[in-house]
């Protein structure tokens, strides 16, 4: 109930009901009122301020960030705004201090910010950071290799494990920037690096180091088709450590590999999964595709361009991953690009997977280009209606240009008219050219 009326009091409301008291704080400034129409102003001014401090109570209760939104510029100024004509009806107050043109001034101090407001913007209080920093301690978890079961781990003993690996996958998440400074540090890699791989527009690469190699992928969201989180593996042939900013269940007990160490074991299981999250993703954008089909060509609403636009940018994402991944997998099975350790049966089972990937990049192309047929149809559909609405308006301004331009040319607006003819010939002759016109119109199909 609150996101809902944070929702229709908005700025463009806001706006609106400012421009409003501009009229109504002005009008007795440039009108002599009558005392009853002075005090219908006065009530509606007053009505306009209480629903700012409406809004601007709201506002703040839905904020997610509540300290930011009192600190924000633009909001300190409608407490400044609103407080300011409150304080009128303060008892205190006498009504020649009410009366002041001051406060009715300072009432008016949004209109001429209103402008200003548009052009730069006042984030409402639905919309989070664009990336929220993880709250909480990371998350650590430990698998030796050749166990079964996952034991958790502290954050202190990643970054000694780090110093000095053993045998083991070590895998933390929900971790803030200075959280990945100190991995990095301890696993002795650039920070800007495990940064770089770590950003929400990262994409499938593969980096060697000295005493690394670097595999970043991307895990689809088991319920956001536009989110992704990205995870970093650092490898040796027989270490991994793996690093998330989000909250990621990465860790789990590898599928067996003949004859593949731990290290690269590890990484191609993890491949695996992202594969399947990817399967899973694609046939969600299949099932949202499904739906949109159903609904009517020519009843396009507002929220069909909108799901489509959004189902398109998904998939061209999912597309790009896939497509990376795939040429990723396919340098690994053909020995171009290769894991410590990984040998001729990695190699062999990394060609299954970059078959996969293979597979699953078609399908999401094939839902791609119908996500574009199926946009194309309804903007068609909609020029359509368009062109027909156009050709209507053309048909009714040419037979109404016929009969405006006979009585120019003969002379119908005079009282002495040089013509022999009647007005009742005129209107018959020009009935009829009317009647031929829209006879050519109907001919050409444009009345269909």
């Amino acid at each position: 109930m609150l996101r809902r009326l944070a929702d229709f009091l908005s700025e463009t409301l806001m706006g609106f009901l400012a421009l409003a008291a501009l009229g109504t704080g002005l009008a007795p400034y440039l009108f002599a009122l009558t005392p009853a129409a002075e005090s219908v102003l006065d009530a509606a001014e007053w009505i306009i301020v209480g629903l700012f401090a409406l809004e601007y109570a709201v506002q703040l209760a839905a904020a997610d960030d509540r300290p930011a939104f009192l600190r924000d510029p633009w909001r300190i100024l409608d407490a400044v705004i609103v407080l300011g004509s409150l304080a009128s009806l303060l008892p205190a107050v006498n009504d020649a201090a009410r009366a002041m043109p001051a406060l009715r001034i300072l009432r008016l101090f949004r209109v001429l910010l209103f402008g200003v407001r548009v052009g730069h913007g006042v984030a409402p209080a639905a919309v989070a950071a664009a990336r929220a920093l993880p709250e909480g301690p990371p998350n650590v978890t430990r698998l030796a290799s050749g166990a079964s079961a996952i034991t958790a781990g502290k954050w202190e003993d990643l970054l000694r494990w780090a110093a000095s690996p053993t045998s083991e996958w070590i895998h933390a998440s929900n971790l803030a920037p200075q959280r990945l400074r100190e991995a990095a540090e301890a696993a002795g890699v650039p920070h800007v690096m495990v940064e770089a791989a770590l950003n929400e527009s990262s994409y499938p690469r593969l980096e060697s180091g000295a005493r690394w190699s670097a595999l970043t992928l991307p895990v689809p969201s088991k319920t956001d088709i536009a989110r992704r989180d990205p995870v970093l593996m650092l490898l040796t042939e027989d270490d991994v450590l793996s690093l998330a900013v989000r909250p990621l269940e990465l860790e789990k007990p590898p599928a067996p590999f003949d004859g593949i160490p731990w290290g690269p074991r590890c990484a191609l299981d993890v491949v695996r999964r992202v594969l399947e999250r990817n399967e899973d993703l694609a046939g969600r954008l299949e099932r949202e595709l499904r739906e949109l089909e159903g609904l009517p060509a020519d009843e396009s609403p507002e929220r069909f361009f909108e799901a489509t636009f959004r189902l398109k940018r998904a998939l061209s994402v999912a597309k790009g991953d896939l497509w990376r991944l795939r040429g990723l997998l396919e340098m690994l099975s053909e020995g171009r690009r290769t894991l410590p350790g990984l040998g001729e049966a990695g190699r062999s089972a990394a060609a299954g997977l970059a078959e996969e990937a293979d597979y699953l990049y078609e399908t999401v192309d094939n839902t791609r280009e119908s996500v574009l047929s199926l946009i194309d149809l309804h903007i068609n559909v909609a020029a359509h209606d368009t062109n027909r609405f156009m050709r209507l308006v053309a048909i009714v301004s040419t037979l109404g240009l016929i009969p405006a331009i006979t009585g120019g040319l003969m002379g119908m607006n005079l009282v002495d008219s040089p013509w022999p003819v009647t007005l009742g010939q005129v209107a018959f002759a020009t009935l009829i050219l009317i009647l031929g016109v829209l006879y050519a119109f109907l001919a050409k199909g444009w009345l269909k």
